[in-house]
């Protein structure tokens, strides 16, 4: 979380294209980061591999936006808000 209780989500390695939206998965309660790509190249992310916890996903639905950061040797850099999507669990996201 950030110090104004905003949701937020932490990667730590180069990511291939620009985040489009972040989308949670009430099956599974996971996030995945859906890639910015053009649309007949279908739906792309990365996937969080851990499920979150209750209340995390609380601040989710009532913010319905979510901050993203890259960290690197400890401190956050490339803070960015993003809108949290909530997924139909039976529409996979390719990796």
């Amino acid at each position: 979380m950030l110090r104004d209780g905003t949701p937020c989500l932490v990667y730590d390695e180069q990511l291939p294209h620009l985040i489009k939206h972040v989308e949670f998965s009430r099956e599974d309660y996971q996030l995945t980061l859906i890639y910015k790509l053009p649309e007949n190249l279908g739906k792309h992310g990365r996937k969080f591999e851990f499920p979150l916890d209750h209340r995390f996903v609380q601040h989710l639905e009532k913010r319905k936006k979510v901050a993203v950061a890259c960290v690197q040797n400890g401190d956050l850099f490339e803070i960015k808000m993003y809108s949290v999507v909530f997924a139909d669990p039976k529409k996979a996201v390719k990796k």
